[in-house]
């Protein structure tokens, strides 16, 4: 898969670590379907509420309006625009999913509710002043692997 992250938006997840210093912070990504297996990131929402030194719980009541107003600016297109997953930044420790992490995304793709084909999970950080990622994807079939993430200019 290949999943790319618009300058734009990486300047703003990086402004937005900043402010949150060592507090973890979060939301949801969405994105544009190029080609089959080919995503663009237009959109990361942003928590309100954010977590604690080593948590960040996702708001549920957010993430569901978060939701609506994108679905509802890209007209309802799910074949183009849709959601892909979830992020969260680790400020004190590695861009690695723990095992909460891990949990928390088999739990969504394999809720009967779920009604897509995968969720990413995307990590985050500050490390010596410059945004670091990791990427995994999730299915409902249990399979997983990571996802290069590119940064475009």
């Amino acid at each position: 898969m290949r999943l790319r992250l618009p300058a734009n938006l990486a300047k703003s997840l990086y402004e937005a670590l900043k402010k949150a210093g060592s507090k973890e912070i979060g939301g949801q990504l969405y994105g544009e379907q190029l080609e089959p297996s080919d995503f663009r990131v237009t959109e990361i929402t942003f928590q309100n509420r954010p977590g604690t030194f080593a948590r960040f719980i996702v708001d549920l009541v957010q993430a569901a309006c978060d939701a609506t107003g994108f679905f509802n600016r890209t007209g309802h297109r799910y074949t183009l625009f849709n959601y892909l997953g979830e992020w969260h930044s680790h400020p004190s420790f590695a861009v690695q999913p723990s095992g909460t992490d891990i949990a928390a995304m088999r739990d969504l793709v394999t809720d009967q509710e779920f009604q897509g084909n995968f969720a990413i999970l995307m990590i985050t950080r500050i490390h010596q002043d410059n945004l670091v990622t990791g990427s995994w994807i999730f299915d409902p079939s249990g399979s997983e692997q990571t996802v290069n993430l590119e940064f475009e200019l």
